[in-house]
This record gives structure tokens, C-alpha cells and sequence, in this order.
């Protein structure tokens, strides 16, 4: 199951097979694409660099030839968006899905980290508004997430995608933790819901992802953003509310890097629960 190695241009310039859509959106059509090929949502986590995601696109381009990947990337302000704005931005992304779906087409969704939880679920939420249904996946794929947004741990997730000059980490430190102050005393004073929360909660949403569609979660006990507990929580909540839940649990993998500890343990989940396909 392991991705090959990318061709010489790829490694000099990550992810330029890809063109941009929409904002944050990036979409690669192989040549081999028909009506029948799949289609791979990929949402990445926050601040994502190109040479990491490539990782998991060039694994897709082996693992399906010729399928094609509509890519959404994450930014911090990412996870703020409006409800409103995210519609109309995400509308190219939902054309590409709607067009593939109208033909025929299987969709996989795969997000990384909170901020490919969020994004996959402010999706799935601008197709409900659109088309009035279920985002129409044939199987589901959470990769270290979601998480409760522990003060923590949201910091130790932002702060992964700091410069790696010391001065600079330092003074952003201190900013961060000045905004997640502000944060956490806004949501207790207006009694507002944890965006982490809603996060989980979306994912959870039967109105918004179909209980009958395969779902495999990947996480480790290593991971310092996202606990096991918040994981595994959340699957089992997912599982006894009547989704079809895998768990797929490594050991000494980081955050949003269980490829690196087994690849072929993280590939073959993801290919089970693509050829399982939804419950009937």
C-alpha cells in the first residue's frame, strides 16, 4: 500500500499538478479520468505545507489512478469563517461534487487534523444548504480528530505551523495564548460552544453524513494535539449513534503523521472502507 515515489517535478514543485478553483481549493484531473472514476475529497489540517500534503495526494494517485482529487486547504482564519461566506467560496468545490455524483461517481472524504474536520464539516453543511442531502460519500476518513479544544492542546496545534526562528515562536507564543484567553472568556460570557465542540458535533450530525457510510478513525497515542480519549470518544459516540466505526490506533506516530510509524496499516484501513461502502 505504500505511495510511490513522486516523479522528479513533483519533488521540485509539490502539488503543481493541482489548479486553484476557489479559495484554498485546488483541483488535479488525471487524464485518465471517466464519469466512473473516484472522487477524492481531501481536506488538510491547518497550514498544511505543500510538500507534506503531496504526501497523501500522490498516495491517492497511486491507490486510484483515475481519480480525481478536489483538495481544500486549511488557514487559521479558516476556522472562523461564516456559515454565509464559506457557501459561497466552497461553491466550485460543491459544482465539481455535484457534477461527479450526477454521473455516477463515489465520493471519498478524508480530512486531517481539527482543521480538516472543520473544513469537511462546513462542506458538508453548504451541500445540505445547496442540494438539501446528505454529503453523498461512499466512505469517511478522520485523521487525528476531532479533538475538545483543551486550551493545551489548541495551543500546541496552532503553534505546529510557527516559523522555527525561536524569537519569533516566542513572541507568537505569547500572542496565541493572548488570543485563546480572549477566546475562552467570550464563549463563558456568551455561553457561545467551543468551536472544537461544534466541530465534533457536526461530524456526529446525521443530517449532514449518512450513518450507513463507512467511517475509520486514525490516531495515536503518541499525538500531543488531539488526546486518544477525545478520539475514541468521539467514535464510540459516532458508533451508538449508528455509524459504521472503525478505529485504527497506532503508537508512537505524531500529530497528523501515522504514514511515517505504517503506512500499509494507514492505507489499507482507508482501502477497506472504500471497498466496504455504505451499508444497504
Amino acid at each position: 500500500m505504500a505511495a510511490p515515489a513522486p516523479a522528479s517535478d513533483a519533488v521540485a514543485r509539490p502539488l503543481s499538478e493541482f489548479h486553484k478553483i476557489s479559495h484554498n481549493t485546488y483541483l488535479y484531473t488525471p487524464a485518465a479520468y471517466t464519469a466512473a472514476s473516484p472522487l477524492i475529497l481531501f481536506f488538510t489540517w491547518q497550514s498544511a505545507a505543500a510538500k507534506h500534503i503531496a504526501k497523501y495526494t500522490d498516495a491517492y494517485r497511486r491507490l486510484f489512478p483515475s481519480a480525481r482529487i478536489l483538495l481544500v486547504r486549511c488557514d487559521f482564519q479558516d476556522m472562523f469563517t461564516s456559515d454565509a461566506a464559506f457557501s459561497k467560496l466552497a461553491e466550485p468545490a460543491l459544482a465539481v461534487v455535484r457534477a461527479h455524483t450526477q454521473s455516477g461517481g463515489a465520493v471519498l472524504a478524508h480530512s486531517s487534523s481539527n482543521g480538516g474536520a472543520n473544513q469537511v464539516g462546513e462542506f458538508a453543511r453548504a451541500w445540505k444548504k445547496s442540494e438539501g442531502a446528505r454529503l453523498p460519500l461512499r466512505a469517511q476518513v478522520l485523521d487525528s480528530s476531532p479533538g475538545r479544544g483543551s486550551w493545551a492542546r489548541s495551543h500546541a496545534a496552532v503553534a505546529a505551523a510557527f516559523p522555527k526562528t525561536l524569537l519569533l515562536r516566542v513572541v507568537l507564543s505569547g500572542a496565541l495564548h493572548v488570543f485563546l484567553a480572549g477566546y475562552y472568556a467570550f464563549i463563558t460570557v456568551t455561553g457561545s460552544e467551543n468551536r472544537m465542540v461544534t466541530i465534533g458535533r457536526q461530524l456526529n450530525d446525521a443530517a449532514l453524513f449518512d450513518t450507513w457510510v463507512p467511517r475509520v478513525y486514525l490516531y495515536s497515542e503518541a499525538d500531543e494535539m488531539v488526546g486518544v480519549d477525545e478520539v475514541e470518544g468521539h467514535a464510540d459516540d459516532a458508533a451508538q449513534k449508528g455509524w459504521d466505526v472503525t478505529k485504527v490506533r497506532f503508537e508512537n506516530s505524531p500529530h497528523a503523521g501515522h504514514i511515517r510509524e505504517d503506512e500499509d496499516k494507514y492505507w489499507g484501513a482507508v482501502m477497506e472502507a472504500w471497498k466496504a461502502g455504505p451499508r444497504m
